[in-house]
C-alpha cells in the first residue's frame, strides 16, 4: 500500500498493486462528509510502469465511468453526496 501526493488535505490518495503491475488500483477519497472536494493528484508513473507522455486509462470500478489521463499530475472532484471515492483501475493504453 502506497500514499500518493494531493493538493488537497480533504482528499487523501492510495494505491496497491500486484508485483508484476498487471493489476493497479487507485482510491481517492473525499474525507469531507458535507463538502464536494477538488484536487490534483500526482502518481508515480515510472512506478506503474507507464511511459511519460503515454496516455492511460482510469476505469473507475464503482461506476463503471473510464478516464483518459494523461501525466503524473491529475484533477480529481468528489461529492459526498453522490460519489465519495474512486476506486480505479490502471490500464496501460498500447
Amino acid at each position: 500500500l502506497r500514499f500518493h501526493g494531493v493538493d488537497n488535505e480533504q482528499l487523501i490518495v492510495y494505491s496497491k498493486a500486484t508485483d508484476d503491475l498487471t493489476n493497479i488500483v487507485v482510491v481517492v477519497v473525499n474525507l469531507d462528509p458535507n463538502y464536494k472536494q477538488s484536487g490534483w493528484v500526482d502518481l508515480p508513473l515510472a512506478d506503474f510502469n507507464v511511459e511519460p507522455g503515454e496516455p492511460y486509462e482510469m476505469r473507475d470500478l464503482l461506476t463503471d465511468a473510464r478516464y483518459l489521463w494523461s501525466g503524473s499530475h491529475n484533477y480529481v472532484e468528489l461529492d459526498p453526496h453522490r460519489l465519495p471515492a474512486h476506486i480505479f483501475r490502471i490500464r496501460r493504453r498500447r
